[in-house]
């Protein structure tokens, strides 16, 4: 039986149903979806691999691109407010796609252990985006079966499942674009840099954030700082913050029931009327309408 048909058997055992499981490995999600979503849906995508094991999934940054499906997977080096799109689903043949989070730490172990992972400083110089789409290969697919193999049981996730996530890192990094994840682990290089602000942001989306701090931070100068950010993001500092912030109100709104007013206040926002009008911007509803919406649909 092929490599790919394994992977997507395994999964419809592990997904019986439409929705995203926990594993018992740490940093890994396993989601199913049984129907497309042409509408793009805007969410906030955290330093990780997604890997489809059916279907079709894209992604929207700005005016770029990113296509994912059984052939290709996507990686994302930093946390990106991206807009998604479902393209190809149904309930006999599911979308099916496995969710990986990036260990920072586990990154760098796996670069400085192996010469073969090292670049020149040529190549670590050049900035690019914190996200890209890469071909899936039978090295990805069969740590894939060892990865999922672990799930039914606790103690082989506990074990097992860490191991296999390295391997599987392991292949990310030796891919076609792997020097596009490994830059973002060289602390003295402006990827790392533009990387270490972008956490800072969602550690502190809350308190007043200035563009010249965040410089400051990222040890450059202003104009550097919004050039290597926007090489990154694809967006300026201060339509990155308003977007995390939005995001989070979003959240404390569907996931802790807060008003509309309680959450903007707690992201940052000190006009309603304002936060109203950027919530609607980015989500295509007013705060309360879209919370109807959210939890009719859940």
């Amino acid at each position: 039986m092929a490599l790919a048909k394994i992977i997507v058997d395994r999964m419809l055992e592990l997904l019986p149903e439409a929705g995203a499981v926990d594993t018992g490995v740490p940093g890994l999600v396993l989601v199913r979806s049984d129907q497309v979503m042409t509408e793009r849906k805007p969410i906030v995508y955290d330093p990780s691999i997604y890997i489809v094991a059916q279907g079709c999934k894209c992604a929207h940054l700005g005016d770029e691109v990113f296509t994912y499906d059984a052939l290709h997977y996507l990686v994302l080096s930093v946390p990106l407010p991206l807009e998604c799109q479902v393209l190809k689903a149904s309930e006999d043949e599911p979308y099916l796609a496995i969710k990986v989070d990036i260990d920072l730490r586990l990154l760098n172990d796996l670069i400085h252990e192996l010469p073969a992972m090292e670049m020149s400083r040529e190549a670590v110089a050049k900035v690019g985006r914190g996200i890209y789409v890469s071909s899936v290969d039978d090295d990805i697919r069969n740590t894939l079966t060892r990865l999922l193999a672990c799930v039914s049981s606790p103690d082989k996730a506990k074990v097992l499942g860490p191991m296999a996530v390295k391997e599987l890192l392991f292949h990310v990094l030796l891919g076609e674009q792997g020097d596009q994840l490994k830059a973002f682990a060289y602390r003295d290089r402006h990827n790392f840099q533009i990387a270490e602000v972008l956490n800072y942001i969602q550690q502190n989306y809350a308190n007043a954030l200035e563009v010249d701090g965040l410089a400051q931070l990222a040890n450059m100068s202003q104009s550097s700082f919004h050039q290597y950010f926007k090489a990154v993001t694809n967006v300026t500092p201060i339509q990155y913050i308003k977007t995390m912030r939005l995001h989070e109100a979003r959240r404390k709104m569907l996931h802790d029931n807060q008003s509309a007013s309680d959450a903007a206040f707690q992201v940052g926002y000190a006009s309603p009327s304002q936060f109203s009008r950027e919530y609607r911007r980015l989500f295509g509803a007013a705060p309360t309408k879209d919370m109807e919406m959210a939890r009719q649909a859940s």
